[in-house]
This record gives C-alpha cells, structure tokens and sequence, in this order.
C-alpha cells in the first residue's frame, strides 16, 4: 500500500506522494483535488517508473513539483532529462525553499534542491 500526505498550510495545498507504486485512478485525483506543491519519488525502482511518475504528475497540474527520494544523482539526472521534456527545470543553490501563494510559477516547474 502506499499513503498520500496532504497538507494545507495558509493558503497552499502540499502532496507528499510517499512511496507511489501506481497511477492515479480519476477518483483518486477527486479525493486529492488542487494541489499547488508536490513532492515526487523519482527513484522509478521502489516506486512507480519514471513515465507513469510523468504522467501523474500531469494529471495532478501542480505549479511546482519538488523530486525526493533520488538515492543517487544519476538517478536524480535521469528524472530531471525525462522531465525536462514536458516541463521547465529550475535548481536551487540552497536545500530549502519558501514557497507561498505568490511565488508559485506561472507554468509547472521541477524545482531542484541540493542534496547531501
């Protein structure tokens, strides 16, 4: 099984997506409703692979998407050049980031945060 956080904090609505095995059904992305950040497995091994994270990612439309659980830089960079094909890249020089209503892109970004 898998579990989703969902946490809505001030005005944003954050998803953890946890340990995703599988895409998500319509009623599923009902439940979950508008979320404005996600953070996203993308190991592809332990978790759903790579296309089918893509397309959930499509289907949930946040504006900023935040990968986790990339256990080596390659397969972080694997991720990052699939994605980069359907969305814009973006990295940060700090491992942290604040995020508000504000600042959210106009358009669905993959933020980068330094690791380890």
């Amino acid at each position: 099984g898998n579990s989703i956080f969902i946490f809505e904090v001030g005005t944003l609505c954050i998803a953890h997506l946890g340990h995703l095995h599988h895409t998500l059904s319509k009623q599923q992305l009902d439940e979950i409703g508008k979320i404005d950040v996600v953070l996203v497995p993308v190991d592809g091994s332990y978790t759903l692979d790579l296309d089918g994270m893509i397309e959930v990612l499509g289907d949930l439309k946040a504006p900023l998407m935040i990968p986790m659980h990339a256990f080596s830089s390659s397969t972080l960079n694997r991720f990052i050049e699939r994605i980069r094909e359907k969305y814009e890249v973006q990295y940060s020089d700090t491992p942290s980031v604040v995020v508000s209503r504000s600042t959210l892109p106009a358009k669905p970004q993959l933020l980068v945060l330094p690791g380890r």
